[in-house]
């Protein structure tokens, strides 16, 4: 009898004992904070990336866009433009990024769904795109003029989380990366006229002119 009332006794005294509490709840709530505040810090970081890869492609447009003192523009002109252009991505490295800068064009006579690659140029680590009638590409709206032609930076670049890879390789995909992408048209501000078109034109490294259809 004696020891259930002492039984008893501790289990009302546990009951009412409220020390430790405070670090009990702590404990509980840390990892939610942890997760929050990583969370922000990645979701911020990936952002500034994807900004950064946003701002290459249309650096790299504009200065191809100029790059008009030879006709063709020289391999080292291009390298230059590439290599100058990279460093707005800092403080992310720049050796993972894909780029192909290609000159499109539209027929004189039809302005088609599709563009026509008339010379493209890329970085070491990609391929440029092929010469002829762009299938995966359509003409951006304000560029829809006979005989027009304009420039196309594209640029890709994986982005590898600081934090919790092994959740965002369920999110992201293969190695942990997400894969951020940017394409940019752009007037020609330079270039010649070739022929009987009204519009400048930028060939590319070992590239012609687009053909007068």
């Amino acid at each position: 009898m004696l020891l259930y009332r002492y039984v008893l006794f501790l289990v009302s005294r546990f009951k009412s004992d409220t020390r430790a509490v405070s670090a009990i709840e702590f404990a509980l709530v840390l990892p939610i904070i942890l997760a929050i505040l990583i969370g922000s810090l990645e979701f911020s970081r990936a952002l500034d990336n994807q900004r950064k890869v946003a701002l290459l492609a249309r650096t790299l447009a504009d200065l191809t866009s100029q790059a008009a003192t030879t006709s063709p523009v020289t391999t080292a002109t291009m390298n230059d433009i590439i290599a100058s252009s990279q460093l707005v991505l800092r403080p992310f490295g720049s050796s993972s990024a894909k780029i192909t800068v290609s000159a499109l064009g539209i027929d004189l006579k039809t302005v088609g769904s599709n563009p026509r690659v008339c010379s493209s140029f890329a970085s070491s680590n990609t391929t440029a795109r092929s010469i002829g009638i762009a299938g995966d590409l359509s003409v951006p709206p304000g560029f829809r003029v006979l005989g027009m032609r304009y420039i196309l930076a594209e640029v890709q670049m994986p982005y590898a989380p600081v934090f919790g890879s092994g959740i965002m390789n369920l999110i992201g995909g293969i190695d942990n990366n997400f894969t951020f992408r940017s394409a940019v048209p752009w007037p020609v501000r330079a270039g010649k006229t070739y022929k009987i078109n009204t519009y400048n034109e930028i060939v590319l490294p070992n590239g012609s002119e687009c053909p007068q259809l």
